[in-house]
């Protein structure tokens, strides 16, 4: 726990630092585009439109899910995915990739995930507030179920960061890992219920709550849609948390264990 207390530390004391890194990463992945960030919005959009025509109309005819349009349904999942597909690619690679700038400056490698993150969470923000926008189009406006966001959207940041905080680490080390993450990237969206309805079998239900993003993707449709899942699966909740202490605490000891050697891997 010494180790959660020493990286929680340096993130609040190099908070203003993370803030400026966040911003000057979003604006230099863009910088030789001419529509910059106009990609940040239009690349999920148009994700979101083969989905919805593959799953939506090829596999479902249009039909409703429990009564909510299939559309609205979708998109409340997937952005949710975009973020999480999105983050623990970039932030497993992401001490890998900078360390040998970092090397030459002063401030704690524990920063690096952090500010990533940073960047890839404002796209997630105008992604959130374009589904809020959907979903009253179809009837769904704002309600006290939308203030779960204050709860889901950070617990989503904390657990891509105590992943990240581990991937690094490890991907620094050992270069398998960051084709490992990937690969498992790839198969998650598809064992993740975020395009299909889980089959009403307890015993697969069970199971699929094994993977912690279930409970993040039904979350985020808990608070655009007002499922009421978080309120109906609080001990859920507890094995969500727990999964994200343990990763955050093994991460944090990783990473303090074997950071002043990175350099050395690179």
């Amino acid at each position: 726990m010494n180790g959660v207390g020493t990286i929680g530390k340096e993130l609040k004391d190099h908070f203003y630092l993370i803030f400026r890194l966040s911003l000057y990463e979003t604006k230099s992945q863009y910088s030789m585009q001419y529509l910059g960030w106009f990609w940040e919005i239009m690349t999920p959009l148009l994700q979101i439109g083969v989905y919805w025509v593959v799953f939506g109309f090829g596999i479902r005819g249009g039909n409703p899910v429990d009564g909510i349009p299939f559309v609205f349904w979708l998109v409340s999942g997937l952005i949710a995915w975009f973020f999480i597909g999105s983050t623990i690619p970039s932030g497993s690679r992401s001490i890998y990739g900078r360390v040998a700038l970092v090397s030459k400056m002063h401030f704690p490698l524990s920063t690096i995930p952090a500010y990533v993150i940073l960047a890839q969470f404002y796209r997630h923000l105008a992604m959130i507030v374009l589904t809020i926008i959907l979903g009253m189009a179809f009837g769904y406006f704002p309600g006290w179920h939308t203030l779960e966001l204050l709860y889901i959207v950070p617990a989503g940041v904390i657990f891509l960061y105590a992943v990240s905080l581990l991937l690094s680490a490890l991907a620094t080390m050992i270069r398998d890992v960051q084709n490992m993450v990937t690969s498992a990237i790839r198969m998650l969206m598809y064992l993740t219920p975020i395009m299909w309805i889980p089959p009403d079998h307890s015993l697969f239900k069970t199971l699929l709550m094994i993977n912690p993003l279930v409970y993040l993707i039904e979350g985020y449709r808990s608070a655009l849609i007002g499922t009421g899942y978080l309120l109906d699966h609080v001990w859920y909740g507890v094995y969500f948390w727990t999964i994200t202490s343990v990763l955050l605490v093994v991460g944090a000891a990783v990473h303090l264990r074997f950071r002043r050697y990175f350099i050395d891997y690179v």
